[in-house]
């Protein structure tokens, strides 16, 4: 009786560890199939995108999925870079490589790219550019629908689809500053001047010592566009520059007492930005586009008194307001074209759209019919901010040429902090970067030294 309870053990024992080695080659074969089924290019399909949480973008892909079934069983991939200039170095590795996503980004606030000839144009018989201009705003049509001669004929397509795009404005503490007092850039000199008077020891609005300053490339080249025709680096003459400079300078100390770089070297000894004076009531105004609340709320403003308006211009409804946006383009060199061209044709589209801001509240929509859904939402559900705060029917929204985007973004900053040799300086930065464009974009003066 004792050996037959023991043969059972034994054979109980045996029984378990035969189905264990079953189990473990079925899951090292599984695993290996998949593997094999992410390596394969034909059943993988890349997206690249800049500043998105690619957490949040996986929820899409599976709605793409139910839309489209017959991509279920394809391996899309979402890869995000915090940085467009890490991004940019990635994604010319990546194509040199020929490890490339099938769909990708680009600013547009670099007309030409060093990526223009890695992408292809959208079938019109996919998204017919006539039908763009009636669901976007007018801004998009300019930078995004190109005519080409084609057999003797001209022929518009669309190059690429924007979902959501973004404008600066002003945060304010409402304590001290009314939304009457930003509605133009002379309304904004006169309570930074009262300001200054009553609180001497304080800094009205945090404009100057530009590396303490988010987005501080792009804050700067608002007040370019604040002089009519200019749209590129290639505009930015001395007389430009010159009027720049006067509506510049009215935020710094006349006698040259200088708040801005007192308080610049305690910030750099604390490791703080001026949204850290922001949020001690040292300064009451700072500049930024609507995804800057989620940066004013760590610094913990007190949400019952922050407000924004929109950047203002010298006259209310004139002169052109900076717009930045990424777009999604095709990868001329991808396995899935009609994956692809699906995808697009789901970018496009309504509900994806509106999901797709749901998801990142701080956009503004690229396509007219959220307008009234959206414009009304909070950017953030702790503070009464809505990106109605940072919209403006009345001015004209606008690109702006950088050139090469990296090296305006980054040569620009630490010139803004060097007062003394404006005009050489400017000129110098404005002839470097259509040196290097050229170079890089065109091929042309390869051996000419641009610094």
């Amino acid at each position: 009786m004792e050996l037959n309870k023991n043969k059972m053990i034994f054979l109980a024992i045996g029984a378990m560890i035969f189905l264990s080695l079953v189990f473990l080659l079925v899951t090292v074969n599984k695993n290996a199939a998949n593997e094999e089924t992410n390596k394969d290019p034909s059943n993988t399909f890349k997206i690249w995108v800049v500043w998105d949480d690619s957490s949040q973008s996986y929820q899409f892909i599976d709605w793409f999925k139910q839309i489209y079934p017959g991509y279920k069983e394809k391996n899309i991939v979402i890869e995000s870079f915090p940085s467009y200039e890490d991004y940019t170095y990635t994604l010319m590795s990546a194509i040199n490589s020929g490890v490339w996503p099938d769909l990708f980004v680009l600013n547009n606030n670099e007309w030409k790219s060093i990526f223009s000839e890695q992408i292809i144009w959208i079938d019109p018989n996919l998204i017919n550019p006539n039908d763009f201009r009636k669901k976007y705003k007018w801004v998009f049509w300019d930078d995004l629908i190109i005519t080409s001669w084609i057999e003797g004929d001209t022929k518009e397509f669309l190059s690429w689809i924007p979902v959501w795009y973004e404008t600066l404005g002003v945060y304010y503490n409402r304590r001290y500053v009314r939304d009457s007092d930003l509605k133009t850039l002379s309304s904004l000199n006169n309570v930074v001047s009262k300001l200054s008077d009553k609180y001497s020891d304080l800094i009205p609005i945090w404009i100057g010592n530009w590396t303490t300053v988010y987005n501080a490339s792009d804050i700067i080249t608002q007040f370019f566009m604040l002089e009519k025709w200019v749209k590129s680096v290639n505009d930015l003459s001395w007389n430009v520059l010159k009027q720049w400079l006067s509506s510049y300078l009215l935020y710094w100390d006349i006698d040259w007492y200088n708040k801005f770089n007192n308080r610049y070297a305690e910030l750099r000894n604390l490791w703080e930005d001026s949204l850290y004076l922001f949020s001690r009531w040292e300064t009451f105004m700072v500049v930024g586009y609507p995804s800057l609340l989620w940066k004013i709320k760590e610094n913990g403003f007190t949400s019952t008194l922050l407000q924004a308006t929109p950047f203002p211009h010298y006259y209310s409804g004139e002169w052109k307001t900076l717009i930045n946006y990424n777009y999604f383009v095709i990868n001329k060199d991808t396995n899935n074209l009609a994956l692809a061209q699906d995808y697009m044709n789901y970018l496009s589209s309504d509900n994806w759209a509106s999901s797709y801001l749901t998801y990142y509240p701080y956009y503004l929509p690229a396509l007219l019919s959220l307008e009234s859904d959206k414009l009304d939402s909070k950017v953030d559900p702790d503070y009464n901010i809505t990106l109605n705060d940072f919209f403006n029917e009345d001015y004209e929204l606008s690109s702006f040429d950088k050139g090469i985007k990296n090296l305006y973004d980054k040569d620009i900053v630490p010139l803004l902090d060097n007062s003394n040799t404006f005009e050489n300086t400017f000129e110098n930065f404005r002839v470097s970067i259509l040196c290097k464009t050229n170079k890089i974009i065109n091929f042309t003066n390869l051996s000419k030294v641009c610094d």
